[in-house]
């Protein structure tokens, strides 16, 4: 009994020995591959692999040098991870069938780069065009709109330090996938982004004639030191006192939101400049409706959209409630004129005397053409121009002035349904 169990444990340890090895040699093949291939256009160099059971693999000392710009990337330990050892082994498979892996997660501690080198150049001097998503990066700081590099050395930037993971879940069966990526950079603070999609299919070229729809996404930034920094440095630039350029602050994201035609209401901006004046922590949330049409959201009421989006705020710990906002036109008059009332005058007497009928969601095949109003269980107002009834969704396009897009909404979830005459 005791030889038996003396050959066991060899045989365990032999096989772990040759597990072990067969990862090494596979990772240093697939470096060599890579450097080999790269050769051209940079220089990749690492200082040893790691490995162990439950599924993980990586470099170490990792350095990627580009002569051509004269800047480089370094990574002290850059890491795959999968759920086991299992995963590890099957991952090569999966990517050989054309499919996605159902797990992985890339880890990279200690992620390096110079602040007046290239890269940070390309990331940060390159003029961001004016979108929602540069609305907080946006500054009023002299004549500068975005901090660069010239502005990140003076405000004490040398080296930009990084902890990272990227990872994400996809689960067949549920056909949902979950991506979250955790940034935490060092003297500036911390960034978490997390996406979950839903319909998602195992082989990538279907995600061409069936995408997957967006189910949830939030961001969260946390001990934005960075903010600090940059409030701090602006108002020396401006010669304004902390106070003053706390408002100077608000009044720039307003000015940029209102260019891209939202107008925050007020309780919404005050939030957002007690976060400005002690910047702790900030989370934003959105859980779209399903076959929610990101291109025609601008079609619809702000109340609708809101309906549509679920969003939650939440800045310092604190949830920020209501939330409202209304659509801006930048280009709009302040004062009506006297023809632009009649005019309004004559649609609004128009639409009083439409008339709406209630019809069965059973029934809707028979509307096809028609122009319907929507109401769901949740009590959400959709309305548009119903153009079929397929695989239990109703399928239709709303208009907005010269503008239009396409929805669906599925058939469970309509609540009640009105035709116009």
């Amino acid at each position: 009994m005791a030889k038996i169990v003396k050959w066991g444990l060899l045989a365990a340890l032999t096989i772990a020995v040759l597990i072990k090895l067969s990862l090494w040699l596979s990772v240093r093949s697939i470096m060599n591959d890579a450097i080999a291939q790269l050769s051209p256009i940079m220089d990749i160099s690492y200082g040893g692999i790691t490995s162990s059971f439950d599924g993980r693999v990586g470099l170490e000392k990792l350095t990627i040098q580009v002569p051509a710009l004269g800047d480089s990337v370094r990574v002290e330990h850059a890491q795959l991870k999968f759920n086991g050892l299992g995963d590890l082994l099957r991952f090569k498979e999966s990517l050989a069938e054309g499919k996605f892996p159902q797990q992985l997660a890339v880890n990279l501690k200690g992620l390096a780069l110079d602040v007046h080198g290239p890269f940070m150049q390309q990331l940060y001097d390159a003029p961001a065009e004016r979108s929602l998503f540069t609305a907080m990066s946006e500054v009023s700081c002299g004549k500068v709109r975005f901090i660069g590099t010239t502005e990140l050395l003076e405000m004490g930037y040398r080296t930009f330090e990084t902890d990272a993971e990227l990872s994400y879940l996809f689960s067949p069966a549920k056909k949902t996938v979950h991506f979250s990526m955790t940034s935490d950079t060092h003297d500036m603070g911390e960034l978490k982004v997390t996406l979950a999609l839903a319909n998602m299919s195992d082989n990538p070229g279907d995600m061409r004639v069936h995408p997957p729809e967006l189910s949830l996404v939030a961001i969260e930034i946390n001990d934005n030191q960075y903010q600090r920094k940059v409030q701090e440095y602006c108002a020396g630039k401006l010669g304004q006192t902390s106070e003053a350029y706390l408002k100077t602050s608000i009044e720039q994201f307003d000015k940029v939101l209102r260019s891209q035609r939202i107008a925050l209401d007020a309780p919404v901006l005050e939030a957002y400049g007690r976060y400005l004046k002690d910047p702790q922590s900030l989370r934003l949330e959105i859980s779209p409706n399903e076959g929610v049409s990101w291109d025609g959201l601008q079609f619809f009421d702000a109340k609708d959209v809101l309906g549509m989006l679920h969003p939650s705020l939440m800045i310092n710990q604190q949830a920020v409630t209501p939330l409202g906002f209304t659509w801006f036109d930048p280009a709009a008059r302040k004062e009506a004129l006297p023809n632009d009332l009649v005019v309004a005058e004559k649609v609004e007497s128009k639409a009083a005397t439409q008339q709406y009928e209630f019809v069965s969601v059973a029934s809707l095949p028979e509307y096809a053409g028609k122009r319907l109003q929507f109401i769901t269980h949740d009590g959400t107002y959709y309305q548009g121009v119903l153009r079929k009834v397929e695989n239990g969704k109703a399928f239709l396009n709303v208009q907005f002035g010269s503008g239009s897009a396409e929805m669906f909404l599925r058939l469970d979830k309509i609540d009640k349904v009105r035709v116009m005459f």
